[in-house]
């Protein structure tokens, strides 16, 4: 869908090829689905006729896409691939600061951010150059931006350039490791992620829905099922199959709690 949609197209680097963003296109569907229902039930309650629903993942995909459509039909500008620039923000990229894997990102898209950014790096020489005092010019030197920005960041701690950023009113952060996101502090505020005990798999954060409702605590209930964890029961009460069938079942290997061949 990525591929179909075109928002492969504007993905990756200037100089390589379209990249694959990783299925952004299945919750898309999935919520335009979850929105059509909603809207045939609403209808149906009206008129009492019920209608065929379809939601075409590629349609929903091409909605998340609409910038690129919206930008040529109407201006007749082809959106191509950048890296991690835009066209509104210069700079924009991530830059590695001191230890590994440690990457700040930062965008500036105004006037105020560049001159935030310029004090927050001490007003250096390079930064008070004439060409980089428009956005145009900005995006014109980006690669000479980076240059300075990267050796910049690379003397610095992760946590003191986003907070010496964010004091100046540069928008910065710190790209994070998913493995630590069930301990950030708006995720732990939020309680989008809850403890689920597994009795194979263990103790584990598991996420949530992403949104919350008043007076419900909890979204997940019980843990994942293991196979085959509920097939008797479920043999039993929707076909009427007696102890004596579901043991023939499982001798014979129809069902059971373990994959064949172990």
């Amino acid at each position: 869908m990525e591929q179909l949609s075109g928002l492969a197209w504007v993905t990756g680097y200037a100089d390589g090829p379209p990249m694959n963003q990783g299925g952004v296109s299945d919750p898309v569907a999935g919520a335009h689905a979850a929105f059509a229902l909603l809207v045939a039930l609403a209808e149906r309650d009206v008129t009492g006729v019920g209608c065929h629903v379809e939601v075409p993942m590629v349609e929903g995909a091409l909605n998340t896409a609409a910038e690129q459509l919206i930008e040529h039909s109407g201006y007749g500008t082809l959106l191509t691939r950048e890296g991690n620039r835009a066209p509104w923000g210069a700079p924009q990229n991530v830059y590695a600061c001191r230890g590994y894997e440690r990457w700040l990102a930062l965008s500036v898209a105004d006037e105020a951010q560049w001159l935030g950014l310029r004090a927050a790096l001490g007003e250096p020489a390079w930064a008070t150059e004439p060409g980089l005092a428009t956005h145009i010019g900005r995006r014109q030197r980006h690669d000479h931006l980076d240059a300075h920005l990267a050796a910049w960041a690379a003397a610095l701690e992760l946590d003191e350039a986003v907070t010496v950023l964010l004091d100046h009113g540069v928008p910065a952060g710190a790209v994070a490791d998913p493995r630590t996101a069930s301990t950030h502090p708006q995720l732990v505020a939020r309680r989008f992620f809850e403890e689920v005990e597994h009795p194979v798999a263990g103790t584990h954060p598991l996420p949530t829905v992403p949104f919350r409702y008043r007076g419900i605590d909890r979204w997940i209930r019980r843990p994942a099922p293991t196979l085959g964890q509920h097939t008797r029961e479920i043999l039993r009460e929707l076909c009427d199959l007696d102890d004596a069938d579901l043991d023939d079942l499982e001798r014979v290997g129809v069902i059971g709690t373990m994959p064949r061949g172990l």
